[in-house]
C-alpha cells in the first residue's frame, strides 16, 4: 500500500488536471462560441424536423421568389444608373456596352427565377391551399411579370442593337424620334415594373380584396406617369445641354 499510494495519488491528480483542462476549454472563447452556435441551431433544426412538408416547400419557394426579385430589381436599377450616365457623360464606350450586356443577363436570370418560383407557388397552392388560387393579387403579379417578359424581349432585340451602334457617339445621336421614344418607353417599363411585384408582395391587405383589373389599371397609370416623367427629364437635359448629342433626326430619316 505505501508503494501504491503515490501512484494512485498521481492518477487522481492527472484526472483532476484533465477535468480542469476540459472545463477551461469549455469556458474558453472558442468553447463559448461553439456552445452558442449549438444552442442557437438546436431549435431551428428541431423546427425543420417537425414542420409539415407543405410549410417547408412554401418557405423554399419564398426564398427562390425573393432571390428572383433581388437579382432582377437590383440589376435593373444598376442598368438605369448606367443609362443615366450615358445621358450625361457624352460618348458611349465599348466597355460600357459590355457592362450593360452583363447586367441585362442578370435581369433575365432574375426574370427566369421569378417565373419558376411563380409556377411553383401555383403548384403549391393547388396542392396545399387551393383557396389562394382565388387571390386576385396573385394573377395581377403574374400579368406584370408577363409584361416584364415581353418588354425584356424587345429590349434584347431592339434596344441593345441600337446601343451597340451608338458606340463612339452619344446615346441619342443620329437616332430618330421614334427610336428615342422606343428606348425610353422600354427602359421605363423595365425600371418601373420590377418594383411593382415587390410592392404588391409587401401589401397583404390587398389579398382577396382588390380585384386584379383594378390593380392592373393602377399599374398602367403608374407606367404612364413614369414614361411621361422620363420623356420630360430627357427633354430637360437636352434643352439645358446636359446630354451632349447631335440633333435627333425625323422618324423617316433612318430606315
Amino acid at each position: 500500500m505505501p508503494q501504491g499510494g503515490p501512484r494512485h495519488s498521481a492518477d487522481r491528480n492527472s484526472a483532476g488536471a484533465t477535468a480542469a483542462g476540459l472545463g477551461a476549454a469549455v469556458n474558453s472563447p472558442a468553447g463559448d462560441v461553439s456552445h452558442f452556435i449549438s444552442s442557437a441551431m438546436r431549435p431551428i433544426i428541431y423546427s425543420i424536423l417537425i414542420a409539415e412538408p407543405g410549410s417547408l416547400l412554401k418557405s423554399a419557394i419564398k426564398v427562390l421568389h425573393l432571390l428572383g426579385i433581388i437579382l432582377g430589381l437590383g440589376a435593373a436599377t444598376v442598368l438605369d444608373l448606367v443609362i443615366v450616365k450615358f445621358l450625361v457623360s457624352g460618348k458611349i464606350k465599348a466597355d460600357q456596352i459590355a457592362i450593360v450586356k452583363f447586367v441585362t443577363g442578370i435581369v433575365s436570370a432574375g426574370l427566369a427565377v421569378l417565373w419558376l418560383s411563380g409556377i411553383l407557388y401555383l403548384v403549391h397552392y393547388a396542392a396545399f391551399d387551393p383557396a389562394k388560387l382565388w387571390n386576385q393579387k396573385v394573377w395581377a403579379k403574374i400579368a406584370i411579370v408577363g409584361v416584364l417578359t415581353i418588354n425584356g424581349y424587345f429590349i434584347h432585340h431592339t434596344v441593345m442593337p441600337l446601343l451597340e451602334k451608338q458606340i463612339g457617339r452619344s446615346l441619342f445621336a443620329g437616332l430618330s424620334r421614334k427610336q428615342v421614344a422606343m428606348m425610353l418607353v422600354f427602359g421605363t417599363v423595365s425600371a418601373t415594373s420590377w418594383y411593382v411585384p415587390l410592392i404588391l408582395g409587401a401589401m397583404p391587405h390587398f389579398n382577396f380584396i382588390v380585384p386584379a383589373p383594378r390593380l392592373l389599371v393602377a399599374y398602367a397609370i403608374i407606367l404612364g406617369i413614369a414614361i411621361a416623367a422620363t420623356h420630360g427629364m430627357v427633354g430637360a437635359l437636352r434643352r439645358n445641354g446636359g446630354a451632349p448629342e447631335a440633333q435627333l433626326q425625323p422618324a423617316t430619316a433612318r430606315s
